[in-house]
């Protein structure tokens, strides 16, 4: 739970450094953009605007961070949320389940001094350690694509590609 909320932590301060820095790229001076040419009589397209995509990628992450295939939710990806969410929650039960265990074994092992505790105990802790580590890749990568879904959220709408020369005015929209 720990590591979790530690990496919860950097992924929040990463978002913040992420905003402070698009606030400052969206101040440039009007020296960096593009300038045009007094012989274009055609205004061509603000391409300086930066991309922001419809969806904030760290409300996304930190979403599937803090709730089972939250992101996912979030992002639209349903069909993702259904296989994740029950991923993690299931991984997480089983963590548990594998705790309590060991933890019963290592008490009567203490009490008792039985070989066989020890052995249970061991094989029980090294099953919840390795769920542990599954479910953590679990939410690893719910949150990696909570972002890359992010991201991308809406692609397919909003692209346009142009073909053609432009300054003749001739142009094919897809």
């Amino acid at each position: 739970m720990t590591c979790r909320a530690l990496v919860g932590l950097a992924l929040l301060a990463g978002y913040g450094f992420a905003i402070a820095g698009t606030s400052v790229l969206a101040q440039t001076p009007d020296t960096l953009k593009p300038q045009l040419n007094p012989a274009d009589s055609m205004p061509k397209a603000d391409t300086t605007r930066a991309y922001h995509p419809a969806k904030s990628p760290g409300t996304a992450v930190l979403l599937s961070l803090l709730l089972p295939g939250g992101g996912q939710v979030y992002t639209g990806n349903w069909w993702k949320a259904a296989l994740i969410a029950p991923a993690e929650v299931t991984l997480g039960f089983f963590s548990i389940k594998e705790h309590l265990s060991a933890s019963d074994y290592l008490s009567l092992f203490t009490l008792h001094h039985v070989q066989s505790d020890s052995v249970n105990y061991v094989r029980h802790r090294d099953a919840r350690t390795t769920l542990l580590w599954c479910t953590g890749a679990v939410v690893a990568f719910s949150m990696a694509d909570a972002y890359v879904s992010a991201q991308m959220y809406g692609f397919d709408r909003e692209i346009r590609l142009a073909l053609g020369p432009m300054r003749a005015g001739i142009a094919m929209e897809f």
